[in-house]
């Protein structure tokens, strides 16, 4: 609070607090001459003081132009009264001839200024009327006054109106109605400064008003205890109470400093509305008031009546400003309601027309495919469920899935941006070739749908070849060229009793078809119909099926090749279906790996495999091993390995007798969990070979990365090894790698003995094929076993 004063009117107010000090001196010498004299010097100082501060800060007009005048005219009573003290110490006998003593001369001189004093009180008082509620002003003002008033009727003036109305206290009787009258407006003025709020109380928007406001209250109670001690008849005059007043002004002057060009007029905000908390802050102040009034007075003054008087004002003045505050609430709520009403009604007719135009934008958003403007899916099937039902009789409905070859590899390679107006492009290509009826969707990503309707049986062809051209067509976008190609799934309806999801779904199973081939652009649906047809029929019996009853294993028998000697089997697993007959494992297997089956049917295997060969070794006393395939799928269940461990333990099958046979794809796929598998079999003694090795994702990185024993030679190279030089190499290479990290090697498909000398030429360990063993049951298998115990 003191930093503007430190910082621009260091001088004045050093000057002003040293006068002050020295008043304070004054009186504690006791020399009443200097008292007077430095009373008139502070006054009159600060009077030029406060003068010039509200001059440049544009003040003269407001309130503080009263409390000016009221500290001039304080300083002209000292000037008259230093000047009587003068003419007394000359001549003494001058004012006894006019009967005036010092203390009425003091008294008269006085009343202006605390006159001044009320009419600056009066005028910032009638100023609160302009901001706040005038009815809750008066209920308060009413209650400091009653309060106020009691205690100078009960302690003072001792229940006598002939103590109010003796002349002799005449004037002291108008200061104490001045002095009550300043001090309920200042506590007017502070219930209406809002104190309950968050901002801090002295901020400079506020402190010249705070600091005016103490001084007030510190005239008026100074004043008010001066004029009650000559009611009481103490008599005598004391001047240390005269040295409040000079603090009174010099906080005045203070107040001044903080004035700001037109501060004095800012505005005074009435009660939040809040109005329950500002009652309680207000009946707490009068009641702190009138307890402060109860503990001053002598205790033989506190009369029952009093105590009961004061109860009732405060008692009324709760119930009055309680119903005040109610009926301005709702008065609000009123106002606020017709003001959120004429709101309300503004902004519906906004929102209206708003949403008018939102809902002209979410029609597109819901039909149309925001980039390219064509129809969405959900129109799409719409429109297309449409086109079936109004189909005319010998019309034929076409519906082409198309799918961008290799679109990711575009966004990748040259942005997104590139990718979207490269599809923009495209559309507007396609839908220039479109016949007249058709309808063109996207349905997502770089996935279109065309529909045509037409009676000409060829037509569909004819379009399809203009479909691919056109796609095919470069597409330039800035400084790029791209050349796009596509897949295209094709169906055909001439019934009004199919689905549209249905047609669709063909129209994408056709699709998935052409995407497989990669030596064909399209595929039809009719051409594949009988294919997906068995696919879903194989599906549904092995969803039904008896495992123990419908499959059997077949073991086919590996051999070291130098010697021929039997070293195991591969289980291979058999389905002769009731319903079906025989069913090729090329046919049921990718069905199964295809659905969650192939896990139930790979635990069927595992089991059966491990059961038949620990059966026969424990019986024979052999250590043959069994090779058991495993789909990826199989490895990404959590029961797996536990699984075949369990059967291991539970069938006495020594562990080193399990072979794990994996594809390359599977190496590729979820390595991590694949590392983690195998480590757990190969930890326990099992071998792992892979399978087919050298037809798919052959790596040096997957071959060293796994805990791996034997690489299968896949039948693909042995086939044309005796005819193909390019195959024979692979081999040799294979065989090769495998000696240098000491893996062994295991060819399939040997079927005669060309190949098989062949392969002894190239150092393969072992072989497996119908040259020495085609696959067999197992009463078969055991014959066989039975046959070569001299050789195992």
């Amino acid at each position: 609070m003191l930093d503007r004063i430190t910082n621009y009117h260091n001088g004045s107010f050093l000057f002003i607090f040293a006068l002050i000090i020295a008043y304070f001196f004054a009186i504690y010498l006791g020399d009443q001459f200097y008292l007077t004299a430095i009373s008139v010097g502070t006054d009159v100082v600060i009077a030029l003081f406060l003068f010039f501060f509200l001059k440049s800060s544009r003040d003269l007009n407001s309130y503080w132009t009263y409390i000016f005048l009221a500290i001039a005219s304080w300083a002209l009573a000292d000037i008259l009264l230093l000047l009587y003290d003068r003419l007394l110490l000359y001549d003494r006998s001058l004012l006894m001839q006019g009967n005036i003593s010092r203390t009425d001369l003091m008294q008269i001189l006085y009343l202006i200024p605390f006159f001044m004093f009320l009419v600056s009180a009066i005028a910032f008082f009638a100023r609160i009327l302009k901001r706040v509620i005038w009815q809750q002003v008066v209920v308060d003002a009413l209650a400091l006054m009653l309060i106020t008033v009691s205690f100078f009727w009960f302690v003072i003036f001792d229940r006598s109106l002939a103590v109010v109305l003796n002349k002799e206290f005449v004037i002291n009787l108008s200061y104490i109605i001045m002095d009550i009258f300043i001090f309920c407006f200042v506590f007017v003025v502070a219930f209406s400064l809002n104190f309950v709020s968050k901002k801090p109380i002295f901020s400079y928007k506020r402190v010249s008003l705070l600091l005016y406001l103490s001084a007030l209250l510190i005239i008026c109670i100074c004043d008010a205890y001066y004029s009650s001690k000559a009611f009481l008849a103490y008599g005598g005059t004391n001047v240390h109470y005269k040295f409040f007043f000079k603090v009174a002004f010099f906080i005045i002057f203070v107040a001044c400093l903080h004035l700001k060009e037109n501060e004095a007029n800012i505005k005074i905000r009435s009660y939040r509305k809040d109005y329950t908390r500002a009652l309680i802050y207000k009946f707490v102040t009068l009641l702190f008031i009138s307890l402060l009034f109860l503990g001053a007075a002598n205790t033989d003054k506190i009369y029952s009546v009093w105590i009961v008087f004061l109860l009732m004002v405060l008692l009324a003045y709760a119930a009055l400003i309680y119903s005040i505050s109610s009926t301005v609430a709702m008065r609000d709520l009123a106002r606020s309601e017709r003001h959120i009403i004429a709101k309300l009604d503004e902004e519906i007719q906004d929102s209206l027309r708003e949403l008018e135009e939102k809902n002209e934008r979410l029609r597109q958003l819901s039909e149309f495919d925001s980039l390219t403007g064509l129809l969405n899916r959900q129109s799409f099937l719409s429109k297309l469920s449409e086109m079936i039902k109004t189909k005319a009789l010998g019309e034929k409905i076409d519906i082409y899935s198309i799918d961008i070859n290799h679109f990711k590899a575009i966004n990748d390679s040259y942005g997104h941006y590139v990718g979207d107006e490269v599809l923009l492009k495209l559309s507007k290509n396609i839908k220039a070739i479109l016949p007249e009826g058709a309808i063109i969707s996207r349905f997502g990503g770089d996935d279109f749908m065309i529909v045509l309707k037409q009676k000409n049986e060829g037509h569909y062809r004819e379009f399809l070849y203009y479909l691919l051209n056109i796609i095919a067509e470069q597409i330039s976008v800035g400084d790029y060229k791209i050349a796009l190609g596509a897949k295209v799934g094709v169906s055909s309806t001439q019934t009004s009793e199919i689905l549209a999801d249905d047609l669709i779904m063909q129209a994408g199973a056709a699709l998935d078809a052409a995407k497989r081939d990669v030596n064909t652009k399209y595929v039809f649906y009719d051409d594949i119909k009988e294919i997906i047809q068995e696919k879903n029929y194989i599906e549904i019996l092995l969803n039904s099926m008896n495992f123990d009853e419908e499959f059997s294993l077949n073991f086919q028998p590996q051999y070291l090749l130098n010697g021929k000697k039997i070293i195991g089997a591969e289980a291979l697993i058999r389905w002769n279906s009731p319903v079906k007959g025989f069913v090729s494992p090329a046919k049921f297997i990718p069905v199964a790996e295809q659905s969650s089956i192939i896990n139930t049917i790979g635990i069927w295997v595992a089991k059966e495999a491990i059961r038949q060969m620990s059966y026969w070794n424990k019986k024979y006393g052999i250590s043959l091993k069994v090779g058991i395939n495993i789909s990826p799928k199989q490895v990404d269940n959590v029961n797996f390995a536990s699984d075949i461990f369990g059967y291991v333990e539970e069938f006495g099958m020594d562990p080193k007798c399990v072979d794990i046979e994996l594809t390359e794809a599977s190496l590729v796929n979820a390595e991590e969990i694949m590392q983690t598998v195998l480590k757990k079999f190969s930890d326990k003694g099992m071998s792992i070979s892979i399978d087919d090795f050298g037809t798919g994702f052959s790596s040096m990185n997957y071959i060293k990365k796994y805990p791996l024993d034997r690489l299968k030679i896949a039948k693909e190279l042995v086939d044309n090894i005796a005819i193909n030089e390019i195959d024979r190499d692979v081999v040799k290479s294979v065989i090769t790698l495998a000696k240098n990290i000491e893996l062994k090697t295991i060819a399939e498909g040997v079927e005669d003995e060309t190949q098989l000398e062949i392969l002894r030429e190239l150092g393969c360990d072992e072989i497996q094929g119908y040259f020495w063993g085609k696959p067999m049951n197992a009463k078969d298998f055991e014959e066989l076993i039975r046959s070569t115990l001299d050789h195992i």
